[in-house]
């Protein structure tokens, strides 16, 4: 009964084993169309200290021209050449004459380089001025910015305190 039930299972196992299974294969195929849709893009994003501090402390201050740089002051991401603009929203606050001051911005260093710098004399209130022109679209271009006063003596008489105005970067693409 062993030598049976031994050969029986033997057999069975031979012919579920033995057995090749073929599926029915067919085939089907679709399209699919991928699009890329641009669209032009600029920003411009100041740096974590956007403020910009001259501060007169000593008599040798006001004698000589002064000039504050801003490391990686902002950062510019276009997918196109572009200019920067830079204008004064007013007179400094209380009443300090923006023209007679002469205050200059200048681009100190971009990484990646790219574009024409210029310095831009800030002496007309609401006036754009070009910093940048032509500068290459770029994933991310940071810019290290120069505020000069050439000349403190329009300082000397005003009083001790702190004279505010509002500078204003306007980037535009070609």
């Amino acid at each position: 009964m062993k030598k049976i039930f031994k050969a029986a299972f033997v057999v069975l196992a031979a012919i579920c084993f033995g057995q090749q299974v073929k599926a029915q294969v067919s085939a089907d195929s679709q399209p699919v169309t991928v699009n890329i849709n641009l669209t032009d893009a600029i920003s411009i994003d100041l740096g974590a200290s956007p403020t910009v501090d001259f501060n007169y402390a000593t008599a040798a201050d006001y004698a000589a021209s002064k000039t504050v740089t801003k490391a990686a002051h902002f950062t510019v991401v276009s997918n196109q050449v572009y200019d920067i603009d830079v204008q004064v929203d007013g007179d400094f606050n209380p009443v300090l004459d923006l023209a007679a001051l002469g205050l200059t911005v200048s681009v100190n260093s971009a990484t990646p380089t790219g574009g024409s710098p210029a310095n831009a004399i800030l002496s007309a209130v609401n006036d754009p001025q070009p910093l940048i022109t032509g500068a290459p679209a770029s994933t991310g271009t940071v810019y290290t910015i120069d505020y000069t006063i050439p000349d403190a003596s329009e300082l000397i008489t005003k009083a001790a305190g702190t004279y505010t105005t509002t500078v204003t970067y306007t980037a535009t693409q070609q």
